[in-house]
């Protein structure tokens, strides 16, 4: 059922309502604030979000995970029941190559500075 909002000609105030699909071009909705019948439909905003791109794709992560999950620094943290072991991999690649990007930074110059 999809979400519509209304606008109302009498206190200008919005009024989200769920639609039927049938009923969508005919249905009128009532103003939530004053009650009045005196609505018009409008285009509600969109909001997007964009995942941030993975720093190493699924391959890489698929071929460092039996490394990561020997090692004894992070053997522990795959122990944990939380998630799966390939989730825990993304998240220690991510985190590794976050790491690796700071120490460049303060590591190489900036030639733009």
């Amino acid at each position: 059922m999809p979400l519509y909002e209304y606008r109302c000609k009498s206190c200008d105030s919005i009024t989200e309502a769920l639609v039927p699909g049938a009923r969508a071009s005919t249905h009128q909705a009532s103003c939530a604030s004053c009650g009045s019948v005196s609505t018009v439909r409008i285009f509600s905003r969109v909001s997007v979000r964009i995942a941030a791109r993975p720093k190493y794709n699924e391959e890489f992560v698929g071929k460092a995970l039996p490394f990561l999950k020997q090692q004894r620094e992070t053997a522990g943290y795959f122990a944990e029941g939380h998630g799966s072991d390939e989730a825990k991999a993304t998240q220690l690649a991510e985190r590794i190559g976050t790491q690796i990007d700071h120490v460049l930074d303060r590591s190489i110059p900036n030639p733009k500075q």
